[in-house]
């Protein structure tokens, strides 16, 4: 029943909301209870709203946002000041009318506000200075970085639509609301006069996981102060990253230095060996063994050793003989993870690459698949020549958990991860290694049946 009355009360004013939608004057419909039923688009405009804004709650957000004071001077005739979203107040003189039909029976009250300043003596007048200020705020409203106006009394006046985003609320429902309460419902660690008293702030917002600077700025016209609130996880999570990366590359090199060691004991005692097999009376195949697994740690060392070791050499490199070199490794850490390996290595034209890098590029996208895998699972490599593109191809493909689709489109980009522990840098880096060698990565996926990692590897000339 209620909503057959609204739609009755809405089309019955319909015709007046578009009339007076096309005047230039500011103008407010109320019923006759008082109650505001409809703003016009220039008055709406001036507060720095649209009727989408609004919706229609037009009397609540009158008297809840726009209303700053009023007084009556005569039996229909007020004195207000309203509030505009972009932090200042104007101060009209309303009239009130009886809006009549044809047949002389009152519809509901129509109020005509005009500016109570001088200077605007006509429509010009007000469409310029309507230009200026939205001109103004939308330059405000365009910046990344989040403001919020505030006056003395901590209730915010205006914040634009990054300080929205970045406290992921709404305008409407904050608007004329006290800061402080915003900022301890944003996070609990927040506290004002922190903020106020340091000048500088920054937070770990636990509900999104984001780090916040909050900022106060000069205070503006001795009525107003300003906060700056920034989005510094990306900043300093690239410190961090930083960090580590120097660590790394300090372990790098010890581990090097230590994995050498190993690969030289390893080679006297594999010599040792070889001069007991001659001497000594005993089992051949205990001899052989050993002799087989220290050949298999030496493998191991000169496969480390030329991921650590950085090069940027261009080799005419044999594709398939690396990946059978190299796939020692790999295949190491698969079979304790329970992970099938099969390779199918077709023949294929020299390709143009650094070979160490190309390691690089392998151990990364194995690593993810393990990842992706767990215990168990398998994956496949495959090399192929594509004469269509001229280029030899890399496949490598899982039966692993998959990338759903939002974040297939993120994942060459520098820093994503969905790693706890990761860096989001393993992918982008693979991708300007190979776009160095006039080569390319490219990957389908698709959650929970697999992701396919295609390399593309340039011809050598």
């Amino acid at each position: 029943m209620d909503e057959v009355l609204k739609s009755s009360e809405e089309s019955k004013y319909k015709w007046i909301f578009d009339l007076i939608d096309e005047s230039h004057k500011f103008i407010m419909l109320k019923n006759f209870e008082g109650e505001i039923i409809y703003i016009n688009s220039v008055l709406l405009r001036l507060l720095g709203f649209n009727h989408d804004d609004i919706g229609e709650n037009y009397d609540f957000f009158f008297k809840n946002f726009f209303l700053n004071d009023a007084k009556k001077i005569d039996e229909n005739i007020y004195d207000i000041t309203l509030n505009s979203r972009y932090g200042f107040t104007l101060r009209f003189k309303m009239v009130d009318n009886f809006l009549d039909s044809d047949d002389g029976s009152r519809i509901c009250i129509i109020s005509t506000l005009n500016f109570v300043r001088s200077e605007f003596n006509s429509v010009h007048d007000i469409n310029a200075y309507l230009d200026l200020l939205y001109n103004r705020f939308k330059i405000i409203d365009m910046v990344d970085t989040g403001i919020i106006l505030i006056d003395k009394r901590k209730h915010i006046e205006y914040l634009n639509k990054a300080a929205c985003n970045l406290i992921n609320v709404d305008y409407k429902k904050i608007f004329h609301k006290d800061i402080v309460k915003l900022l301890k419902s944003l996070d609990e660690s927040i506290e004002f006069d922190e903020i106020m008293s340091k000048k500088i702030v920054v937070y770990n917002i636990k509900s999104s996981g984001r780090f916040l600077s909050i900022e106060v700025a000069d205070t503006y016209d001795d009525k107003f102060f300003c906060l700056i609130i920034k989005d510094v996880t990306e900043k300093l999570r690239f410190g961090e990253i930083i960090e580590k990366s120097e660590k790394f590359n300090l372990m790098g090199a010890l581990a090097a230095s230590l994995i050498h060691e190993i690969k030289n004991s390893i080679t006297s005692i594999r010599g040792f060996l070889q001069l007991m097999q001659i001497k000594e009376k005993g089992d051949p195949a205990y001899f052989d063994t050993i002799i087989n697994e220290s050949d298999r740690i030496i493998d191991l060392a000169m496969s480390y050793l030329g991921v650590v070791r950085n090069s940027q050499n261009e080799n005419e490199t044999d594709l398939n003989e690396l990946i059978e070199k190299y796939m020692v490794l790999i295949e190491a850490e698969a079979k304790q993870r329970q992970i099938e390996i099969v390779k199918k290595l077709n023949e294929v034209p020299m390709v143009k690459m650094d070979n160490n890098q190309l390691k690089q590029i392998l151990l990364n996208i194995f690593q993810n698949s393990f990842q992706a895998i767990g215990i168990g699972g398998k994956i496949c490599l495959t090399t192929r020549f594509n004469s269509y593109k001229n280029k030899v191809i890399i496949k490598i493909a899982d039966n692993g958990c998959g990338i759903d689709r939002e974040n297939l489109k993120k994942v060459m980009m520098p820093l994503f991860t969905t790693k706890k522990d990761g860096t989001g840098l393993g992918l982008p880096i693979c991708k300007n290694i190979l776009s160095k060698y006039g080569g390319d990565l490219r990957i389908l996926s698709k959650k929970g049946v697999g992701t396919i990692v295609n390399i593309y590897l340039e011809l050598r000339r």
